[in-house]
């Protein structure tokens, strides 16, 4: 037993030890999902770092707000210095006249005149180099500049000469030109929608330029038509043509446009798909592109600015110019224009893809699936744990059960010399009997009334033999536990007749006392008789060395206060020590020199199987002892 529950032991802190496993690397997981840029530390007293973010455009469109994030978020990334950040926007697309940009420049100068700048980054995106080189030589010259643009303008040679640097973001036509013929290889029309502005037809050359190098493609060039006529025209196209949208900033009207909200007038009205050159044109109804990647021109924009903030020479930076796009698409319009995802080419971006349970909830399934785990885990770990217990109870079972039958022999062999007295006894009278019948049957007239009474004795001895060693071979067999309803003064009479020989032997006196309100019990009628015979033995071991008249052993039934029964051996032998009484019922402990000290042990654990106890006391009248079992009531019988 004390293996068992070691073993058990094991068992469930193996489990423990397992869930919080589980749970650590559960966390670890979780954690990396949201890894942030570890700050390092910051100086409380150093100044602040003054960045002035001057934009030439309006900052109310998409695309400006993602790459403004973009730049202001990888600036913080990892910086030494508390970060103050300023934005002004001069909005030449709503006002570009030499008046408000002289207005414009008043407005810098008072304002940030003592502010100590310490950057200014310049956002023209799809305009000139003007609020790059220009405006801010004029109005803080010893402030060094970092500037981002999107666009296919020439950089001015003097710009380098001003203290700025920066990135130059060319447009991925060949990129968007290519997709055009993997996506839809059977296009064979491309029309070209594009503005007026400078910057609009910088684009369009360079657009006619890739055009002349792409064989068995037709180029239309729609750059002469105001845009508020386009939605009718492109609703019209016949079905091999896509539409490639160019840069518009000023129609030939002199309307200006932002993109976005122009591809929303155009989209619906459209029969065919429309290819953009930046990321923020998509969503609004274009299919997509090899597209300018605002939010990673951003960060590399960022990442050049702290080199300057950090003290490099902008003058002895060279600026950059990049061509490569990313392939981006809206899902939804993948689907309208019916493009197997399976064609895009690797690396693409999706978007607008619609949220999955996964994706609204992973975080909650991922964590949920963990606890579920580990529940899982756990109860594997139970269930194999009961198994366990369960094989090492049964084998308990066969130990004990295999244990009883031995002491089952062993006191029947204690009480062999007691059995063959009473067996020799109707052994003995039928063979008187069968001599004295023979003497009969040898007269002329025998008495067959005779004959008959000695007939009826020796089937009486017979039979009187038969009980003898049917009660004998009843407790010599082997067998389980079965729990059925017993009548105890039958189980205590029964008991009584196989001790008796025995008792007689040893000039031992049996009294049994019962009362006829005894309920019926539940029980095994050969164990229960173990149990008995195994106390009544005991009782006469210990009355071996008192007198003969005082060997007297009391067997009283009595009904305990829950109306189950109770049933009391009573000696007037030696007894046992009072402290000795929790220890009677110990495996291999005994008071006789030639005892096992099995015989209590077993008979505690019978009890216990039929969901009763025994215990022990000492005789308060006698110097012997007393030993008491108890077993409940049958169900329903009190």
């Amino acid at each position: 037993m004390k293996f068992l529950k070691t073993k058990k032991t094991i068992s469930a802190l193996a489990v423990r030890r397992g869930i919080f496993l589980l749970l650590v690397l559960l966390w670890s997981w979780m954690s990396q999902r949201h890894v942030f840029a570890q700050n390092l530390p910051v100086h409380p007293g150093a100044r602040p770092k003054r960045v002035l973010m001057l934009f030439g455009d309006a900052k109310d469109s998409a695309g400006i707000l993602t790459l403004e994030q973009a730049v202001r978020a990888e600036l913080q990334k990892d910086a030494t210095h508390r970060l103050e950040f300023f934005s002004e926007s001069l909005d030449v697309t709503h006002f570009a006249d030499e008046q408000h940009i002289a207005e414009f420049k008043h407005f810098l100068r008072s304002r940030y005149n003592e502010t100590n700048l310490d950057l200014v980054v310049a956002f023209p995106i799809q305009r000139n180099y003007r609020t790059a080189g220009e405006l801010p030589d004029e109005l803080f010259p010893k402030v060094p500049v970092v500037f981002v643009s999107i666009n296919e303008m020439e950089i001015p040679f003097e710009i380098s000469k001003l203290g700025v640097t920066g990135i130059v973001q060319r447009h991925d036509l060949s990129g968007t030109l290519n997709l055009i013929r993997k996506l839809q290889p059977n296009t064979r029309r491309i029309v070209v929608l594009g503005g007026h502005s400078e910057v609009d037809r910088a684009t369009l050359a360079e657009i006619q330029g890739v055009a002349k190098s792409l064989e068995g493609m037709q180029f239309e060039y729609w750059t002469n038509r105001p845009a508020l006529e386009l939605p009718p025209a492109v609703s019209q196209l016949p079905p091999d043509t896509v539409l490639l949208l160019s840069s518009i900033q000023r129609d030939v009207a002199g309307q200006r446009f932002y993109l976005s909200e122009f591809i929303k007038t155009l989209a619906p009205k459209a029969n065919v798909p429309i290819y953009v050159l930046a990321s923020a044109s998509i969503g609004s109804g274009a299919l997509g592109g090899a597209v300018v990647n605002l939010e990673e021109l951003g960060h590399r924009t960022g990442q050049l600015a702290k080199r300057v903030l950090a003290g490099a020479n902008p003058e002895s930076v060279p600026i950059e110019v990049q061509t490569t796009g990313t392939p981006m698409f809206d899902w939804r319009e993948l689907r309208r224009w019916h493009i197997n995802e399976n064609l895009l080419p690797a690396g693409s971006v999706v978007l607008y893809r619609p949220d999955t349970l996964w994706g609204q909830h992973r975080q909650v399934i991922l964590i949920s699936f963990g606890v579920f785990l580990a529940q899982a885990l756990t109860i594997t770990g139970l269930l194999a744990q009961r198994r366990q217990r369960r094989r090492a109870e049964e084998k308990i079972l066969t130990q004990r059960t295999e244990l009883a039958h031995l002491t089952r022999v062993s006191t029947v062999g204690q009480m062999t010399s007691a059995l063959t007295h009473e067996l020799n006894q109707p052994l003995g009278a039928i063979l008187r009997n069968t001599d004295t019948a023979e003497i009969l049957l040898q007269k002329a007239a025998p008495d067959l009334h005779e004959l008959r009474a000695i007939l009826a004795d020796i089937r009486k001895d017979d039979e009187r033999a038969g009980r003898v060693i049917d009660r004998m071979r009843s407790l010599l067999k082997r067998r389980n536990l079965e729990l059925r309803p017993l009548v105890l003064t039958d189980v205590l009479t029964e008991t009584l007749a196989l001790a008796a020989p025995d008792a007689q032997r040893r000039l031992v006196v049996l009294n049994l006392k019962t009362t006829d309100e005894l309920p019926l019990v539940r029980g095994d009628r050969v164990h229960l008789q173990q149990v008995l015979l195994n106390l009544i033995l005991n009782g006469m071991d210990a009355m071996a060395g008192i007198a003969k008249a005082q060997r007297q052993l009391l067997i009283q039934a009595t009904v305990a206060a829950d109306g189950g029964a109770e049933v009391a051996v009573s000696d007037a032998g030696t007894g046992f020590p009072a402290d000795n009484c929790d220890r009677l019922f110990k495996p291999f402990y005994t008071t006789k020199p030639d005892g096992m000290g099995m015989g209590l042990a077993i008979s505690k654990t019978i009890m216990e199987a039929h969901g009763g106890k025994i215990w022990a006391a000492k005789n308060p009248s006698t110097n012997g002892a007393t030993f008491t079992f108890y077993l409940p009531a049958y169900p329903g019988n009190v």
